[in-house]
């Protein structure tokens, strides 16, 4: 696999961060460019081999993405493996990145942050 792809006529160098079955997420930080600044920069980058998807976010979304997976690796890390690919389907399709909006019926803001 090459470890650079172009978005938008720039290019951008991809490391990948979380592997599964399903899901690859990588981080892609943009890393040649000779036009006016983009509005992506640096971001994430999510796919989906079941659904042949690809999805990109930037920002305060790339951020909640990235807070997510570290608070789901400290919490889940022994018991719920899977919990990762839990929160990357419902994140995908509701379109939301932060895990204490997603998961509000199972666990507490106050009780997921404590």
């Amino acid at each position: 696999m090459r470890d650079y792809t172009y978005i938008e006529g720039y290019r951008f160098s991809i490391w990948n961060i979380y592997r599964s079955k399903r899901f690859d997420v990588d981080r892609l930080d943009i890393n040649w460019a000779d036009k006016d600044k983009p509005e992506f920069i640096r971001g994430l980058r999510i796919v989906d081999h079941n659904e042949s998807e690809t999805y990109i976010v930037h920002g305060d979304e790339a951020d909640n993405l990235a807070y997510s997976m570290c608070f789901l690796n400290g919490e889940n890390k022994d018991s719920r493996p899977d919990q990762f690919d839990n929160y990357l389907t419902l994140a995908t399709t509701k379109k939301e990145y932060l895990v204490h909006k997603l998961f509000e019926g199972e666990k507490p803001a106050e009780e997921a942050v404590h």
